[in-house]
């Protein structure tokens, strides 16, 4: 059991590394001992779990599956190891966080900051991204997610909500003599410029009051990978686009972009925070989403 246990752990790092030449450096053991695991373990297996060429390697079906039991290993030997822990022990160990960029600038940095000065033995990993990352196989603890929630086996915790402006350049008005605010199906006629997880067909509900809501229906001719992009975009005058109100806050009062729905109408998506532990939560993670949810309350998105 315990040379099934160590060939478990050498795969995985085979798999993380990429080859059997980077899993020897990073373990500090020669290409045959790794290989002389690797197949040891497939024999117990009965099964193949890599493929590889001289190239590259890639995982089988039961590779894939084997993978995702042996990441489960390796979760629940970190719990182990904190729960062990003297209780009055400060938290220690990696936190990877992903984020969409407006939010780890206003929300998740800072937060993280402030998380490693009481302490300062978590090591971050931030990634700024405005997609959907896949946890499992970018190896994530966490992802800071806007809007619906996909069909999946992660869990989430609601931290708060986003609150998000329909807005573009004085340019774009004069050119296509917009007259703020508009009824909802005339923006079906503008350049709307769309986030690349958002599609072509775009639907996007404003609501007015706390009963009343207005469907605004877009067609994406013009697409971005980050707010940062979009927003470059929208103050180049390429179409309206729906941007963080933190992200513009500046812009709208300099009059280099303009709302164009009423001040009453709001578009708010919520915010979520996703991983993919059950009940063996590492106690730096759990802590680390109280934390972020503590923060989150106490600001406006």
């Amino acid at each position: 059991m315990k040379t099934e246990f160590h060939r478990m752990q050498v795969f995985a790092q085979i798999v993380e590394s990429g080859s059997i030449t980077k899993a020897a450096e990073q373990l500090d053991v020669s290409k045959s001992v790794i290989s002389h695991h690797l197949l040891g373990l497939e024999q117990h297996l009965g099964v193949k779990l890599l493929t590889r060429t001289t190239r590259r390697q890639s995982l089988t079906e039961a590779g894939k599956r084997f993978y995702q039991r042996c990441l489960e290993m390796k979760k629940l030997m970190s719990l182990a190891e904190e729960e062990v822990r003297d209780s009055s022990a400060d938290l220690a160990g990696v936190i990877t966080v992903t984020s969409p960029h407006t939010l780890m600038t206003h929300l998740i940095g800072p937060a993280m900051c402030e998380f490693m000065q009481r302490h300062p033995r978590i090591e971050p990993h931030l990634l700024a991204s405005d997609m959907r990352l896949n946890l499992i196989e970018k190896y994530i603890d966490l992802s800071v997610t806007v809007g619906e929630l996909p069909d999946s086996s992660a869990r989430a915790v609601k931290i708060g909500e986003l609150e998000q402006v329909l807005c573009c350049a004085p340019a774009y008005m004069q050119r296509q003599r917009i007259s703020p605010p508009i009824a909802s199906m005339e923006f079906q006629n503008f350049d709307y410029i769309a986030n690349q997880w958002e599609g072509v067909n775009v639907e996007r509900r404003f609501f007015v009051g706390k009963e009343q809501n207005l469907t605004y229906r877009f067609r994406s001719t013009r697409v971005g990978d980050s707010v940062p992009t979009i927003r470059m975009m929208t103050l180049a005058g390429l179409g309206v686009a729906c941007l963080p109100r933190l992200a513009i806050e500046e812009e709208l009062k300099s009059g280099r972009l303009t709302r164009l729905t009423p001040e009453g109408m709001t578009l708010k998506a919520p915010l979520w925070i996703v991983h993919n532990y059950g009940l063996q939560m590492p106690t730096r993670i759990r802590a680390f989403i109280d934390f972020v949810k503590a923060k989150a309350e106490t600001q406006t998105f």
